[in-house]
């Protein structure tokens, strides 16, 4: 059996990505994460670093908790070698506790970018990097300065 090109290889890499906003936030579909990551992966994002299938699972229900609505738009991706890079568009409302924020009944759009380091065909490592300046904003939990 010949091995995948490098180009090939990207591209299952980009569409094992895509599955987390598509997929997993898209449908609500948690099961998944058993199928996406490694036993041992480990998501880093700014509620903490998480390590294993549980913890992430956790975090992921804690987030479709606050925002059972939520849509999540792919709006750019690359890949080179093991690693994705992705831009998306999350929108929902805020319906139930986030980080210790009670529900505001909030629509939110707020723009993220990840990185994902794929090992054997699994999600091996995570970066979530969102913009939380405009979330708490969209929540009413933070403002901005004013002169």
């Amino acid at each position: 059996m010949t091995e995948p090109s490098k180009t090939s290889l990207q591209e299952q890499n980009k569409e094992l990505a895509r599955r987390i906003p598509e997929e997993v936030f898209g449908e609500g579909n948690l099961d998944l994460l058993d199928e996406l990551y490694a036993e041992d992966a480990v998501e880093h994002n700014a509620m903490g670093t998480h390590h294993g299938q549980t913890a992430i699972r956790a975090s992921f229900k804690a987030f479709l908790t606050a925002f059972p609505d939520v849509s999540q738009t792919v709006e750019n991706v690359a890949a080179e070698d093991d690693t994705v890079a992705m831009h998306i568009t999350s929108r929902g409302t805020h319906e139930g506790e986030l980080a210790g924020i009670k529900s505001t009944g909030n629509e939110i759009e707020v723009q993220q970018m990840f990185f994902i380091r794929i090992e054997d065909g699994l999600i091996a490592e995570r970066w979530f990097l969102p913009d939380n300046l405009s979330l708490l904003q969209q929540l009413g939990a933070s403002e901005l300065p004013t002169e």
